[in-house]
């Protein structure tokens, strides 16, 4: 009763601020509070955003702050600079013309441009200082000479906006065509732009002055950072290109929420409504890019469908007649997936020798685990397993950065479509029309071959590992995906699975047409925001949506399942009698102690329902997993086919306790982008689990139970 009564207190207490607070303020506070809403709401992200990353969710935005270079960290710097006095300059002139625009008394007076500077390095240093410490793994000392440069690259930025403004103020004149444009478009209520002489405000030109450099750096950095497959590209930081949209944003709405005001028109709602009749008029989309397959024919066909034939191929190198499988799932996760799958398989070649490389035939993955096959299977040489000096490679590939190159696509041939310019990227950006195909650009420079600036680039496709999978040289790789239209699996891979059990095969549905491996995998990891949902360039009959394969299962395991299942019920399989299921799992098993965690109601009532799909998945995997491993095993008796089943973990802190720290579970990141110690941690608990009980085991049964040597 007595914790009811506080609480009642409590509850009356807050309700009386509020209400004494808004009527004792007086109301050109409040006036003024929703004119500078935009600048307001921006200069929040930028003093929040820091805080949000490091603390609240570290796992998606912390990384966005560790720079690889000293130059991604100067021009992260001259972004962050630039943002905040966007942000100033919008409100300066926002509050300075309010009282001739909006008939609203004087909020205050700062004349001193002074000022401005000192605001906006306020609203800039929690970004720069934060990009500062986390960037001090990566860059170490060198970080300070980025700093230095970030500062230079500012001075050189301001002294342009000087020189354009200076400019200005000596050429606009009454007669001026933009001063004419002003009044036109103001429906001859120019107040708030014009002074008593009729001329453009000196605040306005400041801001005109400062949009017309900024779009020279927006337009500069379009041309010298557009990602290119090229191995370890320069690129600006993601980080940057995230100063870069606040900027424009700022600009754009804040210039259009003083203009339209006046009329009291909702931006936000027109801007939407524009937006979406672009898209519908122009039929607006995001497209993967399909090719003639000028390898395929009627034989090849037939063969497509022959997994018998291919396997026998695959498995010729096995001296005796009783064939052993190995079958792989990997399982999703982002750039954590991609570089434990890396990990663990070309650590299992080291720990089991070649003959377990050479007995996987088929790789079923889905959305990070996807990325870390592609780069896995890329190494792969005619002897059927990649060569040992390939290895750290591999590693090294599916561990590389590529939430740059999102950010660019973002920033770019994204946003103009936001912006109601939906042909702007068919245009300018032709071949990175948006940031899916962007991060498909920076893959490619990752696989073999394009390292080497002399060696000839020529693009992996599906029909490429086709003939390689037909030879008998890789395993079958499986890029599951999901199609928004029904909610099924599709199955991008060279050969053809079928339409069975609400499944699709991207051969059924575009027999006569090819895709690059990247396009493959970035279909199947098609990461949430980070990269779109899209359809094929054709508009061909069969126009489904691809969304990232984790939404119907984020193992690999179903299809893995079927296809053995199928399989294995065929009788001229019969020489198959010993199969291991491999799961690749990039994150810990789940520990008790996340299960105490306490949230609010507020949390849960807002957030408690994306928590609870995110986290009902993996128990609800591992359940179903499990039972399917027995069903399988009590269809095909030890007897007739030996199936095992291992599930790979990422360490938890029982395993590798030298890597975590003291506060909690090291927490994988969520994003594209992986830190040095991220990296390290995922070779130490490689090396932390394979001399540990399973991976003993897995030694044991290869060798010694199952004789493989």
């Amino acid at each position: 009763m007595k914790n009811i009564f506080l609480r009642i207190t409590l509850w009356t207490i807050i309700v009386v601020a509020i209400i004494t607070g808004w009527l004792l303020i007086p109301t050109t506070f409040w006036q003024y509070l929703f004119f500078l809403r935009i600048p307001i709401l921006m200069g929040l992200f930028l003093i929040l955003l820091p805080t949000i990353a490091k603390f609240l969710l570290p796992a998606v935005l912390k990384n966005l702050f560790v720079l690889r270079g000293i130059w991604q960290l100067a021009f992260t710097i001259l972004g962050a600079i630039v943002a905040a006095m966007c942000i100033i300059l919008v409100a300066y002139t926002t509050t300075h013309n309010a009282p001739s625009r909006f008939d609203v008394p004087i909020l205050l007076e700062i004349t001193n441009t002074l000022w401005q500077y000192l605001f906006a390095a306020i609203l800039a240093l929690p970004i720069i200082i934060a990009a500062t410490d986390l960037s001090q793994e990566e860059l170490g000392e060198k970080r300070w000479f980025g700093f230095i440069g970030g500062i230079l690259f500012s001075a050189l930025f301001f002294g342009a906006f000087d020189i354009v403004r200076d400019w200005l103020i000596t050429h606009i004149s009454v007669d001026h065509w933009l001063v004419k444009a002003i009044r036109f478009l103001s429906k001859n209520a120019p107040d708030g732009y014009l002074n008593d002489f009729g001329d453009l405000d000196i605040d306005h030109i400041n801001t005109f002055a400062f949009f017309l450099v900024l779009l020279a750096v927006y337009l500069a950095n379009f041309f010298i950072f557009r990602p290119r497959p090229i191995h370890e590209y320069r690129e600006a930081s993601a980080l940057f290109y995230v100063t870069l949209l606040v900027s424009i944003s700022t600009l754009f709405l804040g210039s259009l929420t003083f203009y339209f005001d006046y009329y009291r028109v909702s931006v936000l709602f027109f801007w939407l409504l524009i937006s979406a009749l672009m898209y519908w008029f122009f039929k607006v989309d995001h497209y993967f890019e399909l090719k003639e397959d000028h390898l395929k024919n009627k034989s090849t066909n037939l063969r497509l469908q022959d997994f018998t034939a291919v396997l026998s191929k695959r498995l010729e190198h096995q001296s005796t007649n009783e064939k052993t499988l190995v079958v792989v799932c990997a399982s999703g996760g982002g750039i954590q997936a991609s570089g434990w799958t890396a990990q663990v398989l070309t650590g299992l070649q080291t720990e089991l020798g070649t003959s377990f490389t050479k007995a996987i035939s088929l790789i079923s993955a889905a959305s990070g685990g996807s990325v870390g096959s592609m780069y896995y299977l890329d190494r792969f040489s005619s002897k059927g397993y990649p060569e040992n000096e390939e290895l750290e490679n591999i590693f090294v590939s599916a561990t590389q950065d590529s939430l740059d190159a999102t950010g660019w696509g973002l920033c770019y041939p994204d946003l103009w479509r936001v912006i109601a310019l939906p042909l702007f990227p068919s245009i300018f950006a032709k071949r990175l029309g948006d940031r899916g195909i962007a991060l498909e650009t920076d893959w490619q420079g990752e696989l073999k071959g394009w390292e080497n600036k002399n060696h000839p680039k020529v693009r992996k496709s599906l029909a490429t590992w086709r003939e390689q999978i037909i030879n008998g040289e890789i395993p079958i790789p499986v890029f599951n995906t999901t199609v928004v239209e029904d909610g099924n699996r599709c199955l991008v891979t060279p050969l053809n699975f079928g339409d069975a059990s609400g499944k699709k095969c991207f051969n059924n549905l575009y027999g006569d047409y090819d895709i690059d491996i990247v396009t493959a995998a970035r279909l199947s990891a098609t990461f949430p925001y980070v990269s779109p949902i899209c359809r094929n360039s054709r508009n061909l009959k069969q126009n489904f949506h691809m969304a990232d394969g984790g939404y119907f299962d984020n193992s690999g395991f179903v299809t893995a399942v079927e296809w053995l299942n199928d399989l294995l019920e065929k009788p001229q399989n019969k020489k198959l009698k010993r199969v291991l299921i491999l799961q690749i799992n990039p994150f810990p098993q789940p520990s008790e102690s996340e299960n105490d965690k306490e949230y609010g109601g507020w949390f849960m009532t807002t957030i408690g329902p994306l928590l609870t799909l995110f986290k009902v998945r993996d128990p609800i995997l591992t359940t179903r997993n499990k039972t399917e491993i027995e069903m399988l095993q009590k269809l095909y008796p030890k007897e007739k086919v030996d199936i095992r089943y291992y599930s790979i973990y990422f360490p938890s802190r029982t395993e590798a306790p030298k890597f975590y720290s003291e506060e909690g579970e090291y927490q994988p990141p969520l994003s594209w982008k992986l830190t040095k110690a991220e990296k390290e941690a995922i070779n130490k608990g490689w090396t932390a689990i394979k001399s540990k009980e399973q991976i003993q085991d897995l030694k044991n049964l290869w060798h010694s139970t199952w004789g493989m040597s």
